[in-house]
């Protein structure tokens, strides 16, 4: 697959190196003027490029570029291509208005930052009736960063994005919580965050093992009356934690929204 960045920052380098890496794809073309990187051919404006074809055509600029970007890109450029938008917050519609061609496949990605180790969640969504055997190609493109699954409702992508885009930030503040606390007890700095990285580490690896049951595996953990369940009362009290998982996440879908009215 021969493939174009438009826009190539962390995101785009992080899905850029893994698709070299893993062998699938021929050829990556970016237009980014800050950015150079191995493997890749690097034109600074899009009027530099020379008029070939491309399979995927991938938006990886600021949401507030995307018109001005995409308004710009050559027709020749992207007329027998996919594009992959991986903006948040710019609906199907607003960039089918741009391009103004029903024939062109459309197709939104909603990563997360842990596919800069490999590891992230990719959730796609597109509206056209894509071949199978384009569908899993696309797929396997995600899965080379960590985890994809594909979504039927644009509008789930807002729950997608306050879940799993905004997620790892919620784990890594728990993480840093956990941590502080660990100092309040005694502990020096450098091990109370070792040991909160490591614990966090450990609980991610046994959850993705296949068939394994949340509940399940907290309740392996939880003696009766130990010192694990003394601290889960305390979090579970009048469902404190779970109730105030529900009003953060509401607030980032209510702020997704917002944002993809902008």
């Amino acid at each position: 697959m021969n493939i174009l960045f438009l826009g190539y920052g962390k995101m785009g380098q992080a899905l850029g190196n893994a698709w070299i890496e893993n062998n699938l794809v021929s050829k990556i073309v970016a237009i980014d003027p800050n950015i150079t990187a191995d493997g890749v051919r690097f034109f600074n404006h899009q009027s530099d490029v020379p008029l070939q074809n491309f399979d995927i055509v991938i938006l990886a600029v600021k949401p507030n570029l995307a018109k001005e970007i995409l308004e710009e890109l050559k027709p020749q450029l992207f007329k027998n291509a996919c594009i992959i938008s991986i903006m948040a917050g710019v609906t199907t519609e607003t960039l089918k208005s741009i391009i103004n061609n029903d024939e062109i496949p459309i197709i939104r990605v909603m990563p997360n930052t842990a596919v800069l180790a490999n590891a992230g969640c990719c959730v796609l969504y597109t509206d056209f009736n894509l071949e199978t055997n384009s569908k899993d190609n696309i797929e396997k493109l995600f899965f080379a960063v960590g985890y994809a699954i594909w979504i039927d409702n644009e509008e789930d992508l807002h729950g997608v994005t306050a879940l799993s885009g905004s997620g790892p930030a919620y784990f890594h503040l728990f993480t840093e919580a956990l941590a502080n606390a660990g100092e309040k007890l005694g502990l020096k700095k450098e091990i109370a965050e070792s040991l909160a990285k490591q614990t966090a580490l450990g609980a991610a690896l046994l959850q993705i093992q296949s068939k394994t049951d949340l509940v399940k595996l907290r309740e392996n953990v939880t003696s009766p009356n130990g010192t694990t369940h003394a601290a889960i009362q305390v979090f579970e009290d009048n469902f404190f934690l779970r109730d105030l998982t529900n009003k953060a996440l509401q607030a980032a879908l209510n702020r997704s929204i917002e944002l993809s009215k902008v």
